[in-house]
């Protein structure tokens, strides 16, 4: 019996090994197992591809059919004065680009970019139409969200949002409503541990330092693997943890890539 608890602790010290999937065979993969409801946590450094591909998942959940026959709603929240993957899912995929909530009938898939303005202005026309958008969306139910930087919503005024205690509501109950939420970070400490310990899939792009990684890491229910195999992704490759609702866990590495024109776009911000 002792042996048998010793070898068990080996065991449970031993990174599991990932299944590694081609981008478009990943793609295939989440498109069957991702259910409407289930959160989605990416975290990577500046150009590891992690905002690329938040926007792809988007595009996969916005191919589905909702229970009304009409396409699944995708939303998109823009708030940076510019961001070329934002405008490339304008220019290429025709998604509109609204200033305030609601959108039209027969916008399911939009990009709600309010306007800018000074760091200030730009920060109170944030909070003035994402907050009520949020507040709606998580009632109605049956919808995607996608932030791209959760840290700035989590934040206190003046330099964020202030909306930390919705973003807490929407990463513990919003599945109960079929509300996914897909959203990204460069510094996984600087957001509530609801981002890590809530989603059912996480995306792990490298990250800017060991503390990073660590918290990652530790959130993730596979920390030996996580820190094993995240130092030796390259570039664009991400680590994905998908957690089941048995307690068990799958772990995946891809690359993500993007075709624009006859190019194959690896990368973003």
């Amino acid at each position: 019996m002792p042996s048998e608890r010793v070898n068990a602790l080996v065991e449970a010290r031993r990174p599991q090994d990932p299944i590694v999937l081609a981008w478009e065979d990943f793609q295939v993969m989440f498109s069957d197992a991702h259910s409407q409801g289930e959160h989605c946590s990416l975290v990577g450094a500046t150009g590891s591809g992690k905002s690329v591909c938040g926007i792809e998942l988007c595009k996969i959940i916005g191919k589905r059919r909702a229970k009304d026959g009409r396409p699944s709603r995708v939303v998109i929240l823009a708030d940076k004065p510019r961001d070329d993957t934002v405008m490339r899912l304008h220019v290429k995929d025709k998604w509109p680009i609204i200033k305030r909530w609601p959108p039209n009938y027969g916008q399911e898939h939009v990009i709600v970019w309010p306007r800018g303005g000074t760091p200030e202005q730009e920060t109170k026309r944030h909070r003035a139409v994402f907050q009520p958008l949020l507040d709606q969306i998580y009632v109605e139910g049956g919808q995607t969200v996608y932030i791209d930087e959760a840290a700035y919503f989590e934040d206190a005024l003046p330099a964020g949002l202030g909306m930390r205690g919705t973003m807490s509501k929407y990463w513990r109950a919003a599945r109960s409503n079929r509300v996914s939420m897909v959203a990204g970070t460069q510094r996984p400490t600087h957001v509530s541990r609801l981002m890590w310990s809530e989603p059912s899939w996480l995306f792990i792009f490298t990250v800017e330092d060991e503390e990073d990684l660590k918290r990652v890491a530790q959130l993730s229910g596979q920390r030996i693997s996580v820190q094993v195999i995240v130092p030796q992704l390259g570039g664009h490759e991400f680590l994905c943890v998908r957690r089941q609702r048995d307690g068990r866990s799958n772990l995946y590495v891809s690359r993500v890539s993007v075709v624009t024109s006859d190019k194959r776009d690896k990368g973003d911000r």
